[in-house]
């Protein structure tokens, strides 16, 4: 890793902004910066490299930007990225709204041109070069964009930022560095206080958690619904899930974020609900007496478009740190508690006794016909690999090992969140939620495998999703990051193929796509690269990309004709899905 060396013993370092802006994220413990350089930063990278402090270059600002992401995901702390001005920052934004929506810790350092020539409101377009008005543009997706006009208030800066994209709903927040800000002297040392430990955990209300364990107790066809929030309140909170469930008997289904939160293999795991998600655990969601949803949006991907019509049967708990998804809920709510998941977990737990597993011992049963009526890989059995098969291997020949399984967006990302299983945090599931970004992919992996160098980090990638950040194979070689890349490879952009051709009988901009040589392009790079064809050609192929000593690709030709089904429409409920075929 590209490490600087200090500088020689009694050379003098200026005082300047950059370097105690530098030096406050030491204090604070940001382990590495991940960059992309340009001018208008290089003062705070330059004391950043001057202090010893590692960085990673990616190849693009979204490489770096997703490797900050996924290593906030792992390590349930801000992680920090950093970008020049102008097409730095423009290069960086659907980074941040991935962070925003998907509730990432991040803090972005933004270069900006001097104070001097920031344009301000003075109704010219720009002055400076590479300026743009990041505050602006940030906005509506970030927690926060702090601008210090002084080097004295940096450090303040940034700890400012480090608090508020951590408390409460995490997300990013973004501090615009001037560039004579950062190069100018500090006039007297900045009285810094300590930054403040993180909040107490909000607790439930009392009366309200009393409720919640006289319905659930009572509940004969219970579902808990597990969102991020379960994840993001940590591994005490995905315990109490297990024991609420087992205590009850209550099956649980899982938002796509919230994959891992009870073990994929649980006999009460349902799978996870909604667009793509399982047949029986949108079925069994939405005829339910009694739907808990934990840290979960219940956005329309969960829901379906059909509000007015969901779970019409049953009561609806939300619980949710966040006040405004409470105010603001899509569907009818019947008891909202304002609190950490993991408390309210426990809390409830706490409420309960005697027997109740029996109680819902017919609604299991009945869930597992639907089982076994709605199966999860009816796709056809053509030409290439079949999609639910070649994960399955995946998922078979890699369970005893901690894993981080990265994708994009696409039909590969719902097939490794339908057929590979995960256990979290020993297996862990990342991709991008409600920004849906294609790309996401291969960074992403990259700052999984820095966050986590012993665990095996799996990228498993459809042929769009990787052709958007493909350059940081270049990032994986120079770093010597050993990341297994499965492409699976439809020659398809598949997702909105599938939707063109449901919704207006042809897919010509989508479908048919030329075929690439992803497995030559790895070699260029110096990684060692396999083809699967066929489904007899898999378990070697997969044996052969586990063996190799670092980073290694596989490419896997999947039939084109096979969708994602079943699929859940504009119009429908949930429990009556997309034919499973094509009419």
């Amino acid at each position: 890793m590209s490490v600087a060396a200090a500088l020689p013993a009694g050379a003098s370092v200026p005082r300047t902004g950059a370097r105690l802006l530098a030096e406050r994220m030491a204090a604070l413990g940001v382990e590495r910066l991940h960059l992309y350089p340009g001018g208008t930063i290089m003062p705070t990278l330059h004391a950043w490299i001057e202090l010893g402090r590692p960085y990673l270059v990616a190849r693009h600002e979204q490489g770096a930007g997703y490797a900050a992401l996924a290593a906030a995901r792992l390590r349930r702390v801000p992680q920090v990225a950093m970008v020049t001005s102008g097409p730095g920052v423009t290069n960086l934004l659907g980074v941040v709204a991935d962070a925003y929506y998907d509730s990432t810790p991040l803090v972005v350092l933004a270069g900006q041109v001097g104070t001097a020539d920031l344009t301000g409101r003075k109704g010219v377009r720009q002055r400076g070069f590479q300026e743009v008005p990041t505050p602006d543009l940030v906005a509506p997706i970030a927690k926060a964009c702090l601008r210090p006009w002084r080097p004295e208030e940096l450090a303040e800066a940034f700890d400012r930022a480090f608090e508020l994209a951590r408390d409460g709903r995490p997300g990013p927040v973004v501090i615009d560095l001037p560039m004579d800000v950062q190069r100018r002297e500090v006039s007297a040392e900045p009285a810094i206080a300590p930054i403040p430990a993180a909040p107490p955990l909000r607790e439930p209300a009392a009366a309200a958690v009393a409720l919640l364990g006289q319905l659930l107790a009572q509940s004969e066809r219970p579902v808990l619904l597990a969102g991020q929030g379960v994840l993001q309140a940590g591994v005490g909170a995905c315990h109490a899930l297990r024991r609420l469930a087992e205590r009850l008997g209550a099956p649980v289904a899982t938002s796509l974020l919230g994959v891992g939160a009870i073990p994929g293999d649980h006999p009460l795991c349902l799978g996870y609900v909604g667009h793509t998600g399982s047949g029986s655990a949108n079925r069994a969601m939405q005829r339910a007496d009694l739907l808990v949803a934990l840290g979960s949006r219940l956005d329309v991907r969960q829901t379906g478009t059909r509000t007015d019509d969901f779970v019409p049967a049953g009561r609806i708990v939300r619980i949710d740190v966040d006040a405004a998804e409470l105010a603001a809920s899509r569907v009818r709510v019947d008891l909202a508690l304002q609190a950490d998941v993991g408390r309210t977990l426990e809390a409830t737990l706490a409420t309960l006794s005697g027997p109740g597993a029996t109680r819902t011992a017919p609604w299991l049963e009945t869930i597992a016909r639907w089982r076994e009526e709605l199966p999860l890989d009816g796709y056809p059995s053509g030409a290439g690999c079949h999609p639910a098969g070649l994960l399955r291997a995946l998922d078979r020949m890699t369970r005893g090992r901690r894993a981080v399984v990265v994708t994009g967006v696409g039909h590969h990302q719902q097939w490794v969140a339908r057929h590979m299983t995960f256990d979290a945090p020993r297996r862990v599931l990342l991709t991008s939620g409600g920004h849906g970004a294609m790309g996401y992919d291969l960074p992403s992996a990259v700052g999984a495998a820095l966050a986590r160098p012993d665990d095996l980090v799996l990228c498993v990638v459809g042929d769009g999703s990787f052709q958007i950040n493909m350059q940081e194979l270049g990032t994986i070689a120079e770093y010597g990051l050993p990341v297994k890349i499965v492409v699976v490879d439809n020659q398809r952009l598949a997702m909105v193929s599938q939707f063109q051709k449901v919704a207006f009988g042809s897919d010509p901009s989508t479908g048919d796509r030329a075929r690439f040589d992803f497995a030559g392009f790895a070699r260029l790079y110096g990684l060692p690269a396999s083809e699967a064809r066929c489904d007899a050609e898999v378990d070697g192929a997969i044996e052969a990309l586990l063996a190799a000593p670092g980073a290694a690709l596989l490419h896997a030709t999947v039939d084109p004709a096979c969708d994602v089904v079943p699929m859940l429409l504009a119009g429908q409920t949930p429990d009556a899905m997309w034919p499973w075929h094509r009419p």
